[in-house]
C-alpha cells in the first residue's frame, strides 16, 4: 500500500481532492477548509477498507474515498483531520501493512 501525508494542505490540492472525494458532505468540509493535514492511500479495495477502519478506529479522522478515473472503483482513501491524528492513522495503518 502507498502512503502520503500532506501537512498543510494548498488551496488547489483541497479543491481537486473535493472534486475526488465520493462523499458530498466530506467534499464540502475539505472545501470549508477543516482539516490541517491529508492522508493518502492507494491500494487494492480490500487493503482500502482495512486501512479505513483502521484510521477510524485509531484516532479522530473523517475518511472518504477518493475516486479516480474510474469512480466505480474505490481506488484511493482519503483521511483527513489535525496533524497528530492524521499522523497516528498512518503510522498504525502503515503498522498493519509493514507486517504482512
Amino acid at each position: 500500500m502507498k502512503i502520503e501525508l500532506i501537512n498543510g494542505v494548498s488551496r488547489g490540492t483541497l479543491e481537486i481532492t473535493a472534486r475526488k472525494a465520493a462523499d458530498k458532505k466530506v467534499a464540502e468540509r475539505i472545501l470549508q477548509n477543516e482539516f490541517t493535514a491529508m492522508g493518502l492511500c492507494q491500494g487494492d479495495v480490500v487493503s482500502i477498507l482495512v486501512a479505513s477502519d483502521i484510521a477510524e478506529k485509531t484516532s479522530e479522522v473523517v475518511v472518504s474515498e477518493l475516486n479516480g478515473m474510474c469512480p466505480q472503483h474505490i481506488t484511493c482513501l482519503g483521511i483527513f483531520g489535525d496533524v497528530t491524528s492524521v499522523e497516528e492513522s498512518l503510522a498504525a495503518i502503515e503498522s498493519r501493512f509493514n507486517k504482512k
